[in-house]
């Protein structure tokens, strides 16, 4: 059988991924791109203009001199403050919200358009200047390039509104939890496509391969897995016929040496450069692959909004609002195991994934640790994990009533009068100011 193309297919998956990543987190990206053009348009403008005679604006040598001069200048200058302004939103961002939030600020596209429109801007004005009274000409002034050069100042006057506005709204916790959510939301729909089990039967677990089962190691630099591309290791798996087990999960930190790895027996042979190409490590967790990352994110923000230097309780509960959605989205889907079959229902590929108890865990341990003397926070976690006490399947009860008592005997340690310890294990989807409807104080 001819391997090579299945190999450039991995490369080129692998390749394309990367790519992919690389424009998404690159803000110089977007601006490269318009610089290229502002040059390419600034030196072939003027050619047009000395070959048409049609003039919708006419301006003389010297005013065309002092105009252009003036643009370029400004932009210049216009561009270094926005960058400023820029630099002290992300740095606001990251110490309010979770340093793990710059990868989102970095792929924001109306800062990476706001900022290739004033460079362009600033690129095509002087090379648009250089163009007037040419030694050839002295009396030549492009008067059309001018006038674009005018709509191109309207639109970065437009762009710098609409920079404005977005990260304005982005700095804003509602704003920002909610791109987080809905992102989140994604994510959970193309990993968990399948309904969770009915019944009391729960989820399997994934059997251990044979113990002779050949090991594929990690090669390169360290770094967390990120993505992997199942349609291709069913692809090779099928060839092999064999089963191909992902040792680590996604979000996982891999070393050189490590298991990366495992195939189950097989009449077929499997390249190793193959299987390590169906695989992106980084230095960074993401999304893409990764609904726990965003849980993490939300988690992260709750915890700084609790630390002793913010004291925000509000701030954890709006976090909370949008963990209570994603945690009902996900309780209704089928988690693990991670289980790829073929065209013949043959399974071909396996990777661990987390838990229901280790979603539950890791979207509201450190927010009730870190909560336990708010009253707000204590309250809502308990609205939270009632309304999740009814809607989860059966099997996933068991965990949900463990942080609803979790949430209980933190109150009791946090408050010793009755009434504060009365009002802490009351649900309030608000917090504060809205108790369940028919509710009462839970059993203490």
């Amino acid at each position: 059988m001819n391997r090579e193309p299945h190999r450039i297919s991995r490369r080129t998956w692998r390749t394309r991924t990367r790519i992919a990543e690389h424009l998404r987190n690159r803000i110089w990206i977007v601006p490269a791109v318009f610089a290229a053009l502002a040059i390419a348009a600034g030196i072939a403008f003027p050619v047009v203009d000395g070959s048409t005679g049609l003039t919708i604006i006419a301006f003389d040598p010297e005013a065309a001199r002092s105009l252009l001069g003036s643009l370029a200048g400004g932009m210049i200058t216009f561009t270094g403050f926005v960058f400023s302004i820029l630099l002290v939103a992300v740095q606001f961002g990251s110490s309010q919200f979770s340093p793990r939030m710059l990868l989102l600020f970095l792929r924001d596209p109306v800062t990476q358009l706001a900022l290739g429109t004033f460079i362009a801007t600033f690129l095509y004005s002087l090379l648009v200047l250089s163009s007037v009274g040419r030694p050839a000409n002295p009396d030549f002034v492009p008067h059309n390039s001018i006038s674009i050069a005018l709509l191109s100042l309207l639109a970065s006057m437009f762009m710098f509104l609409r920079l404005i506005t977005n990260t304005t709204s982005g700095l804003r916790v509602a704003s920002v939890l909610g791109d987080i959510g809905r992102e989140a939301r994604k994510v959970i729909d193309r990993v968990y496509p399948e309904p969770a089990l009915s019944g009391e039967f729960g989820e399997r677990e994934l059997a251990p391969l044979p113990e002779d089962c050949r090991v594929i190691a990690h090669r390169g630099e360290p770094g967390v897995v990120r993505s992997v591309d199942r349609r291709g290791l069913v692809s090779l798996a099928t060839a092999a016929d064999t089963v191909i087990e992902l040792v680590p999960a996604i979000g996982d930190l891999v070393v050189a040496g490590d298991p990366l790895f495992r195939i189950g027996g097989g009449s077929g042979s499997l390249d190793e450069d193959e299987l390590v190409s169906s695989v992106v490590v980084g230095d960074e967790r993401s999304v893409d692959q990764d609904p726990a990352f965003a849980f993490r994110l939300l988690a992260d923000i709750s915890a700084k909004a609790l630390s002793p230097g913010v004291n925000d309780p509000t701030t954890a509960t709006q976090a909370l609002n949008q963990i209570e959605v994603l945690l009902r989205t996900i309780a209704r889907r089928r988690l693990t195991p991670d289980i790829v079959h073929d065209e013949s229902g043959i399974v071909r590929f396996r990777a661990r994934t987390p838990s229901w108890e280790d979603y539950l865990s890791l979207a509201l341990d450190e927010t009730r640790q870190f909560g336990e003397g708010a009253v707000q926070v204590s309250r809502r976690l308990s609205a939270l994990l009632e309304r999740l006490r009814e809607t989860v399947p059966g099997y996933r009860l068991p965990a949900v009533e463990a942080q609803l008592q979790l949430v209980r005997s933190g109150a009791r340690r946090a408050f010793s009068d009755e009434p504060d310890r009365e009002a802490a294990v009351t649900a309030d989807p608000q917090g504060l100011g809205s108790r369940e409807s028919g509710g009462s104080p839970a059993p203490r």
